[in-house]
């Protein structure tokens, strides 16, 4: 698929690794559809920054945790692109809770957004195209089982399966795959030169770039072959295991 002249929804695309693959997409001559929670005024820069580079954006508000807001994210993008042709999951709870301090609402809200919401905005999706082509990618993470991080690690194990199962449903014609992140941006909070402690647990001895993850984005729209993947972008780190 070539992503020229073609819509793209990419969630949490106001900061970090989905603002980096929102500009990617509007570099490569898309439309996007930038989605945000609370961070209006990082949402309204990325939506700048396209419109600089030539491409459509305009701004989606919804918290993906609540029904209403979810179940009208796409119609509210097709009614005002006509369309929606590639959806990028990035929005993402990430914190570190182990198991004896997980709440039920902690559970419930992980899952609803790593891995409810990307169920229900690709059936959206999908159901819109009506067998037309499409592209769906997750962003998930290199390391899934995580007991610092007990709710987030198991939801993000959950979408991986989620990516499988779409990919043999909505085949032939929607490709679904995700990608794997290792250390790109640092955590929030990070204790000075922690980029160096990640650097050096990494066989590529180098944390990656947003360009990295950007690229390997657009090379996965632009395959149609590739469908049901996990694209690892993480310099080893899952061969190291560390």
């Amino acid at each position: 698929m070539d992503p020229r002249g073609r819509v793209a929804l990419v969630t949490g695309a106001g900061r970090r690794v989905g603002h980096a693959i929102a500009l990617a997409l509007g570099g490569a001559g898309a439309n996007v559809a930038v989605h945000f929670n609370t961070a209006r005024e990082a949402a309204n820069e990325t939506v700048s920054a396209i419109r600089k580079a030539g491409s459509g954006a305009e701004l989606f508000q919804a918290d993906l945790r609540d029904d209403a807001a979810l179940d009208g994210l796409i119609p509210a993008v097709i009614s005002r692109f006509g369309r929606l042709e590639i959806l990028i999951n990035s929005a993402s709870v990430f914190r570190d809770i182990p198991l004896f301090e997980t709440t039920r609402a902690e559970w419930d809200e992980n899952f609803a957004v790593n891995v409810r919401a990307p169920f229900l905005l690709s059936q959206a999706m999908a159901r819109s195209l009506d067998g037309k082509p499409g592209k769906i990618i997750n962003l998930n993470d290199w390391k899934n089982a995580r007991p610092k991080r007990f709710a987030y690690g198991v939801s993000k194990s959950a979408l991986s399966g989620l990516t499988r199962s779409m990919a043999l449903a909505l085949a032939p014609n929607i490709q679904v795959n995700e990608v794997a992140l290792g250390a790109i941006l640092l955590p929030p909070g990070s204790p000075p030169g922690y980029e160096h402690v990640l650097a050096r647990r990494t066989p590529a001895k180098r944390m990656g770039t947003l360009e990295e993850i950007a690229g390997t984005m657009l090379w996965l729209i632009q395959n149609d072959y590739v469908t049901g993947e996990t694209v690892r972008v993480d310099g080893g780190q899952h061969l190291s295991r560390v």
